[in-house]
């Protein structure tokens, strides 16, 4: 069953959320993830306000792929520039 990971991303750091960014996106195309959506909070409709932040949604093809692309050592080694650039939410979605 296609998975959906929906991150969250407010940013500390912008040009090293940039780096991350250009990093991880290899990783993804490579591991044949697949974006669906990207975007900026533009404004709280209902609901608690958040900090401004990042917004993406991922397709996996199912839940073993995405555990298996954010345990990969490629991906471990740009955590700690994630968690230098952006305090980042990740959550997985049967679709």
């Amino acid at each position: 069953m296609p998975v959906l990971n929906f991150s969250y991303a407010v940013i500390k750091d912008f040009a090293a959320f940039q780096d991350y960014v250009q990093q991880a996106g290899p990783l993804m195309e490579k591991a044949g993830v697949e974006v669906v959506v990207r975007g900026t909070l533009a404004k709280t409709k209902r609901g608690e306000e958040k900090p401004a932040h990042i917004a993406a949604v991922f397709r996996y093809p199912d839940m073993d792929a995405a555990h298996g692309f954010y345990e990969t050592n490629e991906y471990k080694t740009l955590i700690p520039l994630r968690d230098q650039a952006c305090d980042m939410s990740i959550y997985f979605y049967d679709e």
